[in-house]
């Protein structure tokens, strides 16, 4: 029996070698795919390869470093910039650093697109505080702010810094200025500005975000006047001097009107609606810059005006026309667009109304010339 167990340990220690050197080899063989791989990745080996699961310093074709595992470089790449740290599982063709470099590149050569898309108007140039591009812009709603000048719709992620542009957890896809948003989610704001279209009121000043706030209207005849966030949300009349005669006044003018925008400081073209013979309201775009008047339309039938105001808003917006400030201020080169289709609605309109009377029959003739 002892005798057995004798020859049995000899065999027993012939398979831990054997298996030992199988495992040597097998791993001579992943350290040899890891600098075949390497090497056609075009990344170069700083340090010495230990075993199949010790970090080896690696370098990109551009000298960027990270640490890597051969057995993790062929099962997809687990890597460990020196820089920035602990990263996602990627594939080690796409180092870290020229990854982020390349994904910059495109943000910063999307901007423009994204700042039409957007209807942003750039004011100057920043820094973020890494240094980074970053540009001033104010939205069509008069709000001046700032934010990185890249199209965050490409690889966007949410951003540490929300003091600085505000983009953290905030959707890429929709519009980038936080005094905007603050707007839409607070129900009086959102009722004020909404009650302000409807009455044809130009607020000429920009909303702040705050309910506190009292804002300078122009009303459509005219008129100045001041008018507080609470009052305006559901005010019949906004207008003050309107309001002593209990009714808003009827929107009977078309007006189109251009020039250079001290706003903007760009040649504009402005549509909009007024009431009565328009003067006051008039004047109030001349103060601004706006003052050559190609177009004043009076006297217009009930909902005329206001129906050829959205209908020309929408045949430019499905034009690609952008608008300067505001909903309807545009480029003056959409000027000879803007004034065909008003002459060609109104034309229209004075025909459909002219018909209109005309007598149907000589019957109804007959009974018109009794009456």
């Amino acid at each position: 029996m002892s005798a057995g167990r004798g020859e049995d340990r000899p065999t027993d220690h012939e398979g831990e070698v054997r298996a030992r050197l199988l495992m040597l080899r097998a791993e001579q063989a992943v350290i040899a795919a890891f600098r075949v791989r390497a090497y056609e990745l075009d990344w170069s080996l700083r340090g010495t390869v230990g075993g199949v699961n010790e970090p080896v310093k690696m370098a990109c074709s551009k000298g960027h470093t990270a640490d890597a595992k051969p057995i993790s470089v062929l099962t997809g790449g687990f890597t460990l910039d020196s820089h920035v740290g602990p990263l996602p599982r990627t594939e080690l063709e796409a180092c870290f650093t020229c990854t982020r470099d390349r994904k910059g590149a495109e943000g910063i050569a999307a901007f423009p697109k994204y700042a039409a898309d957007f209807d942003l108007w750039v004011l100057g140039d920043e820094k973020t505080e890494y240094g980074r591009p970053a540009k001033t812009v104010r939205c069509l709603s008069g709000h001046v702010f700032k934010l990185p000048a890249l199209d965050p719709r490409i690889d966007w992620k949410p951003s540490p810094v929300h003091e600085f542009y505000d983009f953290k957890e905030q959707d890429p896809h929709e519009h980038p200025c936080p005094t905007c948003k603050r707007i839409r989610n607070t129900p009086k704001l959102a009722a004020f500005k909404a009650n302000a279209v409807s009455q044809g009121v130009m607020l000429l000043e920009p909303l702040a975000g705050r309910v506190s706030q009292r804002v300078t209207i122009c009303c459509i005849v005219g008129h100045l006047s001041q008018i507080g966030i609470n009052q305006g949300c559901g005010a019949e009349v906004m207008c003050r001097v309107c309001r002593t005669g209990h009714a808003a006044p009827p929107h009977d003018v078309f007006y189109v009107v251009s020039g250079t925008d001290t706003v903007t400081g760009v040649p504009t073209v402005k549509l909009g609606i007024s009431s009565g013979v328009g003067h006051k309201r008039l004047e109030q775009h001349a103060s601004v810059g706006l003052s050559q008047r190609h177009l004043v339309r009076t006297g217009l039938s009930q909902g005329v005006a206001r129906a050829l105001e959205a209908a020309l808003l929408t045949h430019l917006n499905e034009g690609g026309w952008k608008r300067t400030r505001g909903d309807e201020y545009f480029p003056a080169d959409a000027l000879p667009l803007i004034m065909a289709f008003a002459q060609n609605w109104l034309d229209a309109e004075h025909v459909n109304m002219a018909g209109a009377r005309e007598p149907s029959s000589p019957v109804d003739a007959a009974s018109g010339g009794a009456a």
